[in-house]
C-alpha cells in the first residue's frame, strides 16, 4: 500500500513540475521551421533550373584508368624530381613506380577476442580492433614519405620532401641541388 502512496505522489508531483515549468519554444521552433522550409524550397528550386547532367562518360574516371595501366608494370622507367625549399634537389630515374613509405603487405590491424586469440565473427560475441605486426614482427607506423629503387643502379631512395612524378624527362630551367654537408 505504501509503494502506490508513493508512486501516486511521484506521479503527481512529476505533472506539477511539468505543467508549472514551461518554456516556450514555439517562436523559436517555428522560426527554424520556417527557414528549414526556405532552404528546402530554394534547393528544390536550384535543381530545376541547374539539374545534375546525364554524362556518358567520365573524363576523370579515364584519367585514373589511364594512370592504373601506365604504371601497371613493374619495369617502366619513371623520373622524379625531389623538392625542398622549391629548388630541385635531386632527379632520378625510377624503376617501377614510386611507393609510399605507409604502403604495407599485410594489414595494419587485425580482430582479437577479449583474451588476445584470433577472432572468428561466427562464433564470438565481441571484436576487438588492435594493431597487427608487420612482416617483419615490428609495430608501429612508418615516416611519411616515399620510396623508390633508381633504375641504373637499383639503389633504394627515400625522401620525405616535395616531388614531381613524370614518365618522361622533363627539362629543368635550373640545375639540381643536391647539398652535402661534411663534418
Amino acid at each position: 500500500m505504501k509503494k502506490y502512496l508513493l508512486l501516486g505522489v511521484l506521479v503527481i508531483g512529476g505533472l506539477i513540475a511539468l505543467t508549472g515549468c514551461s518554456l516556450d519554444t514555439t517562436s523559436t521552433t517555428s522560426s527554424y521551421a520556417n527557414d528549414a522550409k526556405k532552404v528546402e524550397q530554394t534547393q528544390n528550386d536550384v535543381q530545376k533550373s541547374v539539374p545534375i547532367p546525364t554524362i556518358k562518360t567520365s573524363a576523370e574516371r579515364k584519367n585514373i584508368s589511364d594512370r592504373a595501366k601506365l604504371f601497371d608494370n613493374e619495369n617502366k622507367t619513371t623520373y622524379i624530381y625531389l623538392i625542398s625549399f622549391g629548388k630541385v634537389m635531386a632527379f632520378y630515374p625510377v624503376k617501377g613506380k614510386v611507393s609510399s613509405l605507409n604502403s604495407y603487405l599485410s594489414p595494419v590491424d587485425k580482430l582479437v577476442n577479449f583474451d588476445g586469440s584470433t577472432c572468428d565473427w561466427g562464433h564470438s560475441s565481441e571484436c576487438f580492433v588492435v594493431s597487427a605486426p608487420d612482416i617483419d614482427g615490428a609495430y608501429g607506423t612508418n615516416a611519411n614519405g616515399i620510396f623508390f629503387f633508381t633504375a641504373d643502379t637499383g639503389a633504394y631512395v627515400e625522401w620525405a620532401g616535395d616531388y614531381m612524378v613524370s614518365d618522361q624527362p622533363l627539362q629543368l630551367s635550373t640545375q639540381p641541388e643536391l647539398i652535402r654537408s661534411i663534418k
